[in-house]
């Protein structure tokens, strides 16, 4: 359970000062309880208040030259998940098509009044069959596995959360997270064959009400409600201290955060985009804020890190792309990605597209019911300019 415990309302052997350290999870080493609010490190960024250098930015749409390069959903949907080949959109309906040719592969129509929240491709034990099921989460707190090849549901667990919506699914290692929107976060632990299955949630814990945005970030599931952010471990076994923090993260000059990421050249950096168009940045070993950065007035709705950039969607269907290594930030690429009245709704960087499509690809869903899929590293920006 997630407990206060500064609370006067906590018996005293529960409760622990500000400055007491909590046992870490392995590979991080103790760290003091950060208080409230986070002091920002100005002295590493002096100018991040600075809108970036966009002066030498340009406009050309980075897609890859054999590929397809969007889909049609053909129907409303806000969620999205991708694994390599295969791309997924549900809601009303569930349809699964291949990146490669445009094909559709899948479409399952659910009863009425039945909509998927949440869907993520469950972990394979053998990578080749990476990306052939998917779990979905609808929103009476039904947990679906569905088989890609046969279009078919292999299993289902009518109350993995009693009548709650499954609003968040998360995959972690070889377990997959659920999320409802009651605060109830379940783990579900992998059988002997190495993969999750249905059959019961191993273990389970209590996160606030209010979700706005959540990301696992190595074994951490960073958890935002509004504009304060709080980090907890959730572990198999139980054994670790599932809150983190005494107080959650919180600046006082950005509007409720709506997206987050992080960059795999930045290991120690965990990005959250706000509504007001600011990022803040925070470290993962003492979870200070490192600096907030204004990049817009429009609000931001989804970050993606890919290569050693930093991708940003907004509601004004636009795409921008940041080196976040200078001080001001350089803006490299920014070009309409969506119909300029339609957000753009989710920006996913595909680790798996790696190994299983030989490139780096980032895909796009927006509002205008359209999939684009763009060159995480650029290529025509710097293949043939370097000496």
């Amino acid at each position: 359970m997630t407990v206060d415990r500064t609370s006067e309302r906590i018996p005293v052997e529960f409760r622990q000062p500000a400055t007491a350290s909590i046992p870490q999870s392995e590979g991080r080493g103790q760290t003091d309880l950060v208080p409230a609010n986070a002091f920002v490190k100005e002295v590493l960024h002096p100018n991040l208040g600075e809108y970036p250098d966009s002066s030498n930015s340009n406009r050309r749409p980075p897609y890859f030259k054999q590929a397809a390069r969007e889909i049609s959903t053909k129907y409303d949907t806000r969620i999205l998940d991708v694994c390599g080949e295969f791309v997924c959109t549900s809601g009303q309906l569930t349809r699964v098509w291949s990146l490669v040719d445009g094909e559709i592969l899948m479409s399952l129509a659910h009863t009425e009044g039945i909509k998927v929240v949440s869907i993520a491709f469950k972990p394979a034990a053998d990578i080749k069959e990476e990306g052939s099921r998917l779990w979905l989460g609808n929103n009476i707190g039904e947990l679906i596995e569905v088989v890609i090849a046969t279009q078919s549901v292999v299993a289902s667990k009518s109350n993995a959360h009693t009548r709650r919506e499954i609003i968040k699914m998360y995959r972690h290692l070889n377990e997959m997270w659920t999320l409802d929107d009651g605060g109830t976060l379940h783990l579900w632990a992998p059988d002997s064959t190495g993969v999750p299955t249905l059959s019961n949630p191993y273990q389970s814990f209590r996160v606030p009400k209010g979700h706005t945005f959540s990301i696992v970030v190595g074994d951490e599931l960073w958890h935002a409600t509004g504009k304060e952010i709080r980090v907890f471990v959730p572990t198999l076994d139980g054994a670790t201290q599932f809150q983190v923090l005494a107080r959650p993260l919180n600046q006082p000059n950005t509007g409720y955060v709506t997206s987050g990421t992080t960059i795999s050249s930045q290991p120690d950096k965990v990005y959250f985009g706000h509504t007001d168009g600011k990022v803040s940045i925070y470290s993962r070993q003492d979870y200070t804020c490192l600096g907030v950065v204004n990049v817009s007035v429009y609000k931001i709705t989804t970050l993606a890190g890919a290569g050693e950039n930093l991708w940003a969607g907004f509601s004004t269907g636009m795409v921008y792309v940041y080196d976040t290594t200078q001080s001001p930030w350089i803006g490299k690429k920014d070009w309409q990605a969506h119909h300029k009245e339609h957000s753009v709704v989710k920006l996913i960087a595909d680790p798996s597209s790696f190994w299983s499509l030989n490139r780096a690809q980032v895909v796009s869903l927006g509002q205008d019911t359209t999939i684009r899929v763009w060159d995480g590293l650029l290529e025509d920006d710097w293949i043939g300019n370097t000496h």
